[in-house]
């Protein structure tokens, strides 16, 4: 079986929200043993939408859509879907009911509107709603199965959890078995040209390769028919020798964030840490304490922004910023050092950079950032030259003082 995922809204082609229902259902698909081979996004079109419908349906075998459940004129999924499958819709009243009794629990009245989400299409069975209103709707004939579920993810994701899987399993002849590493420190094509004479012309398992800002995810898929330990029995091979081939660089084998395998690492060799930084604002304090639990090993972060908080907070010497700049190896290495100092930490991380896109010089350009981390029995200060707008200079800096962070952590182990 092979599926379709269609996400309904117009608010999805704009650039202020983004669709990361599919990449749930692909995630969960997958789990099934069902391979999902198209993505689509449709505005609130009823032709551009049943378009998108009839298309998937001479592709794959499922389609599922997202969104458009609402109770408002262009909430259009339930009368498109239906008129595509050429059923009439009926109205339910025990789902009217409920969704009044939604309304009544929040003490509020249910607008008349509402009633249209209590429309269901004939011979669909109804997928409960126990967070919202609108119930989803899964249909299936000898041509095509459909499911229809809601577009806020705090609601589909129970759908999916408590019906849809189940109702999937048992059309999934094959089974999927999925391992996955996270690495820091390469680029994705040095990644590709270390392990290419290991994933070259593979087809069961297969590998890809996955660019996430600042490091690179490898996930290899394997595929069997007897079940999960005969496709994980094919991966594994192929897992074993892309881990040997790059294992300095895998910081962890799950789907874990950085920042927390850092942290996990500083509470097992009972280290702490205090930041200083400039050009990124406290967005490395941010990452590190978005970690719950982060109390334990973070002491404090400063945001020196300016040469005066520089030199009144973190003791960098006024003549070296004269010197030598805000922006130099010297005013990050006073940094690192002082916040170390002051908070009394075993380690401490400088930031100063120019995030840009204003600020840049000949000799000082936007993108060069100096990241300084210092131990009592050293300090060290790295020089990089990034590449793009601010947002993506200030998180490629992060990222790689958590990666200088992380090496020494791993260097004690």
């Amino acid at each position: 079986m092979r599926a379709e995922i269609i996400a309904i809204g117009s608010e999805l082609l704009t650039p202020y929200k983004t669709d990361t229902n599919s990449l749930y259902l692909t995630e969960k698909l997958l789990e099934t043993g069902i391979k999902t081979d198209y993505k689509t996004i449709v505005g609130d079109s009823r032709e551009t939408l049943y378009k998108a419908v009839k298309d998937a349906s001479k592709r794959v075998q499922l389609i599922i859509t997202t969104g458009g459940l609402g109770p408002t004129e262009d909430d259009i999924t339930r009368e498109v879907v239906a008129n595509f499958l050429k059923k009439e819709l009926i109205l339910h009243e025990d789902i009217v009911s409920d969704i009044k009794k939604h309304f009544s629990f929040r003490k509020l009245k249910m607008p008349e509107i509402n009633i249209r989400q209590g429309f269901v299409i004939d011979g669909a069975e109804i997928i409960k709603n126990s967070v919202g209103t609108a119930p989803g709707q899964w249909y299936e004939d000898e041509n095509i199965k459909i499911a229809i579920l809601p577009g806020p993810p705090s609601e589909m994701k129970p759908m999916v959890e408590n019906f849809l899987l189940k109702k999937l399993k048992k059309y999934s002849s094959f089974h999927y078995k999925t391992r996955s590493m996270r690495i820091v420190g390469l680029t994705e094509s040095a990644v590709e040209e270390k392990i290419e004479d290991i994933i070259s012309g593979l087809k069961n398992p297969w590998v890809n390769i996955l660019a996430i800002p600042g490091q690179i995810e490898i996930n290899i898929m394997a595929r069997g028919k007897e079940g999960k330990d005969e496709a994980l029995l094919k991966g594994e091979e192929v897992f074993k020798k892309v881990y040997d081939r790059l294992k300095e660089h895998v910081f962890t084998l799950q789907k874990d964030k950085f920042e927390k395998v850092i942290g996990e690492m500083l509470l097992k060799s009972k280290r702490d840490i205090a930041v200083a930084e400039s050009c990124t604002g406290g967005l490395l304090a941010n990452r590190i304490t978005d970690i719950s639990g982060s109390s334990a090993y973070f002491e404090r972060g400063v945001v020196s922004y300016s040469n005066r908080a520089k030199i009144e907070m973190l003791k960098v010497k006024q003549e070296t910023i004269e010197k030598h700049g805000a922006v130099s190896k010297e005013t990050a290495k006073e940094m690192a050092e002082g916040i170390r100092k002051l908070a009394d930490t075993h380690y401490g991380i400088g930031i100063t950079g120019i995030a840009g896109p204003t600020g840049g010089t000949m000799e000082k350009p936007v993108g060069l950032v100096y990241i300084s981390l210092s131990t009592p029995e050293k300090t060290e200060v790295f020089q990089y030259r990034f590449i793009g707008r601010r947002e993506k200079i200030k998180w490629q800096s992060s990222q790689q003082a958590l990666y200088h962070l992380w090496k020494d952590l791993k260097g004690d182990e």
